[in-house]
C-alpha cells in the first residue's frame, strides 16, 4: 500500500490545496501526531517542539532530553545561526522585551495569531491518498480561520559568503563558571538544486571517510575533548561542520588543530583503497575536497565560531594564525553588507 504525506497550502486567492508525498511510519502514529498538533490550540498547556534550522544528520534537532554537552552545543549553533539567517532574534533580544509585556498583552495577542494560519503538515503512515486528504480536512475544518496570505508567510534567507571567505566570530560563554571552550568550523558549500542528490551523496561519503580519522586524531591521540563533524543543510543550503569542545584548551588551539586535520585530508583521500571508494572514483572525491576545503580555492568559504570558556584568555586571539581574513564584531552590521541566497523554503 502506498505511503503519503500532505502539505496543506493556501493559494493567493485564499483557496486551500493539499499536496501528497510518500512517507513511512505506522498509521497509529499519524493519529497521535495529529492529536498533539491540534492540542496546541486547546486551553491546556500542550508544548510544541521548536523547529530546527532545516539541517540533517541530527543537526539542531530538539529532543525530550539533552545532556550537558548537547546544551553547550546548542548555544554555539545559535551563534552560527545569528550570522547565517537574515532574520533571527536571539534569547537576549527576546528577554529584553519581556519586562514590558503583561498577561493582558499575551491574551490580546492569541486571537491575532490565530486569525490567519498557514499549515504545512506531514502525514506519516501506511495511508492511501484519500486517507491522507481526509486527515488534512480535519485540520482545515477544526481551524476555521482565514488563510495567511502568501506575502505574509515567513521565507528565510541565508547569508551567501563571498568567495574565499575566512570569517571568525568570537564570543564569551554567558555562564561565568563554564570552563568549556568550543570551536565550530562551518564550510558553506552550495544551495540545494535539482541535481542536489549528487551533492548529498558526496557530502555523506566525505563524512563517512573522515569521521573516524577525525575522532582518532583529535579525540584519541590529542585528547582535545568532544569531537564531531557532519554535513549540514541549513534552509536548503549545503554545508559541512567540524566541532570540538574542550575544557583543557582555548579556541585558538582548537581551531589550529581542526585546521591542521583538514589540510591533511587530501593525503587521507590519496591513501584510500579501491574498496573504500564505494562507487565513486577517488579523483572525484579529491577534486570535490580541493574545490570546497582547500584554502586556495575561491569556493572554500568558511566561518569559525569560537566560544571562549571562563578559564581562557581572549588575548590569545592576538597570536591567531594569519589565515583569518575577517573577524565579525557585530552580527547585524555584518549581515547589513552581506549578500543572501534567494529564499529556497
Amino acid at each position: 500500500m502506498p505511503h503519503y504525506k500532505f502539505f496543506s497550502t493556501s493559494a493567493p486567492g485564499g483557496s486551500e490545496t493539499s499536496r501528497i508525498y510518500s512517507s513511512r511510519i505506522p498509521a497509529a502514529a499519524a493519529a497521535a501526531l495529529l492529536h498533539e498538533s491540534l492540542s496546541q490550540y486547546d486551553d491546556d498547556d500542550g508544548e510544541e517542539e521548536e523547529d530546527s534550522d532545516g539541517s540533517y544528520e541530527g543537526d539542531d534537532e530538539e529532543g525530550d532530553d539533552m545532556d550537558e554537552d548537547e546544551v553547550k552545543e546548542k548555544g554555539e549553533q545559535q551563534t552560527k545561526k545569528q550570522l547565517l539567517c537574515k532574520r533571527i532574534y536571539d534569547s537576549d533580544e527576546k528577554l529584553s522585551v519581556l519586562n514590558d509585556l503583561s498577561l493582558t498583552d499575551l491574551n490580546s495577542f492569541i486571537p491575532v495569531v490565530r486569525s490567519q494560519i498557514f499549515i504545512e503538515a506531514l502525514c506519516h503512515g501506511n495511508l492511501s491518498e484519500d486517507e491522507a486528504v481526509n486527515i488534512s480536512r480535519i485540520f482545515k475544518n477544526s481551524l476555521t480561520t482565514e488563510p495567511l496570505p502568501v506575502k505574509s508567510r515567513h521565507r528565510e534567507q541565508i547569508t551567501c559568503f563571498p568567495l574565499s571567505a575566512k570569517l571568525v566570530r568570537v564570543v564569551n560563554v554567558k555562564n561565568k563558571s563554564e570552563t568549556n571552550s568550543v570551536v565550530e568550523l562551518y564550510y558553506q558549500i552550495e544551495p540545494e538544486e535539482a541535481q542536489s542528490t549528487k551533492m548529498k551523496a558526496m557530502l555523506d561519503l566525505f563524512h563517512e571517510i573522515i569521521e573516524e580519522p577525525l575522532f582518532n586524531q583529535l579525540r584519541t591521540k590529542e585528547q582535545l575533548g568532544y569531537v564531531e563533524c557532519g554535513p549540514r543543510l541549513t534552509y536548503r543550503v549545503h554545508g559541512f561542520c567540524f566541532c570540538v569542545q574542550s575544557s583543557k584548551y582555548g579556541p585558538v588551539h582548537l581551531f589550529g588543530r581542526i585546521d591542521n586535520f583538514i589540510k591533511d585530508i587530501e593525503g587521507l583521500l590519496v591513501r584510500l583503497s579501491r574498496r573504500a571508494k564505494k562507487h565513486r572514483e577517488k579523483k572525484d572525491v579529491i577534486s570535490w575536497y580541493k574545490t570546497y576545503f582547500r584554502e586556495s580555492s575561491p569556493k572554500c568559504r568558511r566561518l569559525a565560531v569560537r566560544v571562549w570558556g571562563c578559564d581562557t584568555n581572549m588575548k590569545e586571539t592576538q597570536t591567531d594564525p594569519k589565515s583569518v581574513q575577517q573577524v565579525i564584531a557585530d552580527a547585524v552590521a555584518f549581515k547589513s553588507t552581506s549578500q543572501f541566497y534567494p529564499s529556497l523554503c
